[in-house]
């Protein structure tokens, strides 16, 4: 039995409780509560789920049989938590729906989150924390950073590279070889057909720059 603490407590903790639901009712995984900055201690967090928030972030103390799940979806609070959470010693749990693709030489990192109907292809490499949701595909040779968060239906093709804390908004389209730099946003829709500097956000089909951090 895997012993599982979510740290977030909004949409995607409810989102991964209901995904994680069949392992939950047959025993494999054991929710021990929720930590959360933004709850006070309480018996139940949702209705209809029955798990404690435990405490807020800062104050949650990793037990010997913790595997952390982060459910939080900004692709730079959650790599700044994950590292955090780290250097308490925390382990983390890496979850992937059976009704997800992985090939069988694919690497995946610690912390993973991959959502159902999702395809994680030949060669592939998702890093540490990195999310996947559902009814995207990470083609072959596809190489994704820590923390990034792909959105839905998202088309990843071939050779692709992801920086680290990486966002990819729903239904965009990134094209064969193109390395998007860390920290960037790619709006929702776009088709990305050239490389994308770091810190920067691009948006319509094709994508364009609508800003670059400093």
């Amino acid at each position: 039995m895997k012993q599982i603490v979510l740290v977030g407590a909004g949409g995607m903790a409810r989102e991964l409780l209901a995904l994680m639901a069949p392992q939950i009712q047959s025993g494999q995984i054991r929710v021990r509560g929720v930590v959360d900055d933004t709850r006070e201690p309480c018996d139940a967090v949702f209705p209809g789920y029955p798990y404690p928030v435990l405490s807020g972030i800062a104050q949650y103390t990793p037990q010997a049989d913790d595997e952390v799940v982060i459910a939080i979806g900004d692709p730079t609070a959650r790599l700044r938590i994950a590292h955090d959470l780290r250097a308490r010693g925390a382990r983390f749990h890496t979850f992937i729906h059976p009704m997800s693709v992985v090939a069988p030489d694919a690497q995946i990192g610690e912390g993973v989150i991959v959502y159902p109907f999702s395809l994680i292809s030949a060669n592939t490499r998702l890093s540490d924390f990195v999310v996947i949701n559902t009814h995207s595909g990470a083609g072959h040779d596809v190489s994704i950073g820590e923390g990034s968060v792909i959105c839905a239906h998202v088309d990843l093709t071939g050779w692709v590279q992801i920086g680290t804390a990486v966002l990819v908004g729903s239904h965009a389209s990134i094209l064969p070889k193109v390395r998007i730099g860390d920290g960037a946003r790619i709006g929702a829709g776009s088709t990305v057909v050239r490389s994308v500097k770091p810190g920067a956000t691009v948006f319509s089909q094709p994508a364009r720059t609508l800003q670059q951090s400093s």
